[in-house]
């Protein structure tokens, strides 16, 4: 297993899981009034590279996209 963390996820209020926990491959983001804090990804490299550029943009995507595993995160910058 491999685990790659970006930023702090301290003072989250809510998670978003992308992809299924099951498989072993999935991404947790810790979110702050709508904001990308902090972006763990379990497996997965691509996510991890793409979610750093949204965590140091204070980028605050829409939910509904956040959470669709199928919409790549460098999309939503």
């Amino acid at each position: 297993m491999k685990l790659q963390i970006v930023g702090l996820n301290i003072g989250f209020d809510e998670t978003i899981v992308r992809g299924e926990p099951d498989s072993g491959c999935f991404n947790v983001l810790y979110v702050k009034d709508g904001q990308i804090l902090a972006l763990d990804c379990i497996n997965r490299i691509k996510p991890y590279v793409q979610g750093r550029k949204l965590v140091e943009a204070k980028a605050r995507p829409d939910k509904n996209q956040l959470a669709d595993a199928t919409v790549p995160l460098k999309d939503l910058l």
